[in-house]
């Protein structure tokens, strides 16, 4: 079993390949660990499981251009009774049916059993009004695009969804920051797309072929979206892949 933290389908599906099929949980310190879990003979690498013995979970306010997505709620015994101290926090956290909000986004199918969708706090909100969780857009253009080593959704309070793109690369063992050169797997793919002799991240920016096969996995993606609000209309592919040590990411 896994929690604590998403795992990526890569590497679910990597234990399934051996025979070795993964459960997921999903929990919090507010509800004295796990809530929910898979259990009877379904299997499902997408889903959290259901509501574990005296716990009700709801979704508030669903969204029901989104398949009922909206925020995640527990209830039970094992939910806490506050923050020690800190009552503005607890109004904040508990509604008046005594519900938990988790701030996570999810959906609740006829079994009742979780799928967890995006973070509220990651919500990109448009010029229009439109509101995206930007993760499960990402998820959907590395499956469509492998090659991707980062992608960066960008759309507050814009017309429209755009991103940074950037692909997989050597890493500096000197200073643990990603180099140009590209990783040997990438090169084949694109030459198995018929795009030779591209080696560095320069020479992919500069490529028209590969401009246009990243257009394509965008295209693809966007046919997977629930809205068309939330489709990519136009991406960049940059040389430097995100990393700590380069500054684009913090340790958390």
């Amino acid at each position: 079993m896994y929690g604590a933290a998403p795992l990526k389908q890569t590497s679910r599906d990597f234990f399934c390949s051996i025979d070795m099929p993964l459960f997921n949980i999903f929990g919090m310190s507010e509800t004295t660990g796990a809530t929910t879990m898979h259990r009877g003979n379904r299997f499902s690498l997408d889903s959290c499981g259901a509501a574990m013995q005296g716990v009700d979970i709801k979704i508030d306010k669903p969204n029901p251009d989104a398949n009922g997505e909206g925020e995640m709620c527990i209830r039970g015994r094992s939910t806490m009774l506050g923050y020690l101290k800190n009552e503005k926090a607890c109004i904040s956290t508990f509604d008046h049916e005594g519900y938990v909000h988790s701030g996570d986004l999810g959906t609740l199918d006829k079994e009742g059993w979780l799928r967890i969708t995006g973070r509220i706090k990651e919500i990109i909100i448009t010029a229009g009004g439109e509101n995206i969780a930007p993760i499960p857009i990402e998820d959907k253009f590395k499956e469509e695009f492998p090659c991707c080593s980062n992608i960066m959704l960008i759309g507050e309070n814009e017309r429209f969804i755009s991103c940074l793109i950037t692909l997989k690369t050597e890493i500096n063992p000197a200073n643990g920051c990603p180099k140009n050169d590209l990783l040997p797997e990438v090169s084949e793919y694109f030459k198995a797309n018929g795009i030779a002799d591209i080696k560095t991240t320069e020479e992919a920016c500069a490529s028209g072929k590969v401009t246009e096969l990243i257009q394509k996995a965008v295209d693809a993606t966007n046919k997977r979206l629930v809205s068309r609000a939330a489709n990519i209309r136009k991406f960049t592919l940059i040389p430097n892949d995100f990393s700590g040590p380069g500054g684009e990411l913090t340790p958390t």
